[in-house]
């Protein structure tokens, strides 16, 4: 039975199927963390989708296919009009709802490539290597494929290419001749879409060529019809630049891709973007599919399996002599890894003189790689890596709607602007500081600045880019009174208005001082709550680390404008700085934590912040904290003087300098 069941093919493609449905669709939201690359390519589709267009300015980095395929789909679901999203009210829910459309798109294609990758490997090699290499991609590749790189969106078309070259076969026959030219032509339709797409992809061409040459009985003929869309289609992108006289423009945009570096000097060799480093990375998010699949190639070699290092071989080498090379860039290779992996491992396995062990053995070892692979998958798909960016475009988008026609330019990535600018149509102004020209000395009334990892990393640096974009951010908060959010890790730097509250709507605001809340502590130490102060004072006389929590437990209801916003004004006075203060909120008598957020050891000086914060408190039972991690011997002081839930967020608010 267990014979029948390894040589059913359709029983073997099921299963691989369902197995990336699971890995490719579960948790869309979750895993992985959103990239700006995320927001760059959804937000390139929505300028096609608004503006009718496939080029946003007058910078060329890559060319339109991409953005016109996720577009394509976009349009098709009737996105964004069907979500009927809001920028007011619940505004989180909304972005969510925006963010999933994509994010489950690319997930089915994630779910496709599947598919593809085990018919090129059933009908090149076997069902058996066509059912390991499936498993693999679908376990090993979804740290890269779940995030919307071009390289994501361009698989399908180079599996396509490949898959329709598979299928030729030699005939004499008139009508399988007409079929076997529509199959070339299809082919070459889906690599000259591939390159268009992304450039560096045309070094797989021999490979496909190769496959149409050894199954067309060499017909150098036949292959003519498979290179004219390979060629032309990908010169679409150049004229439409010399018909809009920015050639010069086109030639800046290829050559800012391929010399751009995030290391300063040659030393820096673990930061610098090459083929080496990329591939290292790469091996330590995936070292079996890594292992194993460069194996793989060693074990083809040794085969004659031109195919297989036609596919690696030449983009590899062009790779290496690029001056960019960065994690995504090794996504065309992942279905090839996976597949050579598959060939290694049923290659030694038929060695085994046993026979009915040498059938077995693969699926036992693919067994065994799948459970230990889905283990770390399952891991990573119930990690929520993504609400912070979520909460801070909810944030924004709010911001601007209730300032709409204030003349307000948001500097942010795509990540963050996407849906302010291209859904709901709010302010004209947006600037991206990874690829926009800010003039230095850039003269903005009112700015908003998206403050994360990437912009830190881009402000940083000491190009052409990174200096702009520090002259603009320090001239718009040097001696400025602005105000800060901060979100998880993202800090939003807002202009100084008149006023967050225009009077239009009704103030809601839920003051936690207030004598009816009840402030108790956990713990040896003094709290007074009088005069609306809470103060928290804890004397300790050893160096062993304690932990003292002012908790109140409090249920929120009749809060439906989000995201909310916690105001906290406070001193704090510690007498080393590794001492530590927290604001957390928990759910009462679980472990489930909502919020965590340090707090600065003032010196006794008072200070405001505010922290935009999750709205799935609303309506539960809920513990707010303020904790105190101590270690060090003596006087340790907390004094709160406002903590308040404001909702909706902007109103006449104390700004902070």
């Amino acid at each position: 039975m267990l014979r029948d069941i390894t040589h059913s093919s359709n029983f073997l493609l099921l299963l691989a199927l369902i197995l990336s449905a699971f890995t490719f669709l579960w948790n869309p939201l979750d895993f992985p963390p959103l990239k700006y690359e995320d927001g760059t390519y959804v937000g390139r589709a929505m300028h096609v989708l608004v503006a009718q267009t496939p080029q946003e300015g007058k910078f060329y980095d890559h060319p339109y296919f991409g953005q016109l395929f996720l577009a394509g789909i976009l349009f098709l679901t009737g996105y964004p009009d069907s979500l009927h999203s809001s920028a007011e009210g619940d505004v989180v829910k909304s972005i969510e709802e925006l963010w999933l459309v994509p994010k489950l798109a690319i997930g089915i294609i994630g779910v496709t490539n599947t598919f593809l990758v085990y018919k090129i490997s059933e009908r090149l090699y076997s069902a058996k290597i066509g059912f390991i290499a499936s498993i693999l991609f679908a376990i090993m590749s979804i740290s890269l494929l779940r995030t919307i790189f071009l390289e994501s969106l361009q698989l399908p078309l180079l599996l396509s290419s490949i898959f329709f070259a598979v299928s030729i076969k030699d005939s004499k026959t008139e009508n399988h001749t007409e079929r076997n030219l529509l199959k070339v032509l299809i082919s070459g339709v889906f690599m000259g879409l591939a390159i268009f797409t992304k450039i560096p992809v045309f070094m797989m061409i021999p490979s496909v060529v190769f496959l149409i040459l050894t199954n067309n009985n060499k017909k150098v003929k036949t292959l003519s019809f498979w290179l004219i869309p390979v060629v032309l289609i990908p010169l679409i992108w150049p004229t439409y630049a010399i018909s809009h006289d920015q050639f010069d423009q086109w030639l800046n945009g290829i050559y800012w891709q391929t010399h751009r570096q995030s290391a300063e000097t040659p030393l820096e060799a673990d930061r610098q973007m090459n083929l080496a480093n990329s591939i290292t990375k790469n091996f330590l998010k995936m070292p079996l599919l890594f292992a194993l699949g460069f194996s793989g190639l060693v074990f083809a070699a040794l085969k004659k399996d031109f195919f297989l290092l036609l596919w690696a071989i030449p983009f590899l080498v062009f790779l290496y002599f690029i001056e960019f090379v960065s994690e995504f860039h090794i996504i065309p290779l992942l279905p090839l890894l996976s597949i050579s992996s598959a060939r290694l491992i049923v290659g030694l396995s038929d060695m085994v003189t046993f026979r009915k062990i040498a059938n077995i053995l693969p699926f036992f070892i693919i067994s065994g790689i799948a459970v230990f692979g889905l283990l770390g998958v399952t891991t990573q798909l119930t990690t929520h890596g993504n609400d912070d960016k979520l909460e801070a475009t909810a944030f924004v988008t709010r911001y601007l709607n209730d300032n709409n026609g204030s003349n307000v330019t948001m500097i942010a990535n795509h990540l963050y602007s996407w849906i302010p600018k291209y859904v709901f149509r709010l302010g004209e102004d947006y600037r991206i500081p990874e690829i926009d020209p800010i003039e230095t000395g850039l003269k903005i009334n009112k700015s908003i600045f998206v403050v994360d990892d990437t912009f830190r990393s881009i402000m940083s640096g000491n190009d052409e880019i990174g200096e702009r974009l520090r002259n603009v951010y320090y001239a718009h908060t040097k001696n400025r009174t602005t105000t800060a959010v901060e979100v998880g890790p993202i800090k939003i730097i807002l202009p100084e208005l008149p006023s967050f509250y225009n009077g239009s709507k009704e103030t809601n605001e839920i003051n936690l001082l207030s004598s009816k809340n009840n402030w108790k502590l956990m713990g040896s130490g003094l709290l007074s709550h009088s005069n609306g102060t809470l103060t928290i004072l804890v004397d300790t006389k050893g160096t062993d680390k304690v932990t003292r929590n002012a908790i109140l437990r409090t249920q929120l209801n009749n809060l439906t404008e989000t995201p909310l916003l916690l105001s906290l004004s406070y001193s704090s006075n510690s007498t080393q700085e590794y001492d530590t203060f927290f604001v957390e909120i928990k759910e009462t008598g679980s472990q489930k934590r909502y919020f965590k957020s340090p707090l600065k050891n003032t010196s006794g000086n008072e200070t405001t912040q505010l922290f935009s914060i999750p709205s799935e408190i609303v309506g539960k039972p809920t513990e707010f904290r303020f904790r105190l991690n101590i270690d060090t011997p003596g006087e340790h002081k907390l004094v709160l003087k406002t903590i308040s839930i404001i909702n909706p967020i902007y109103q006449h608010h104390p700004v902070i300098k």
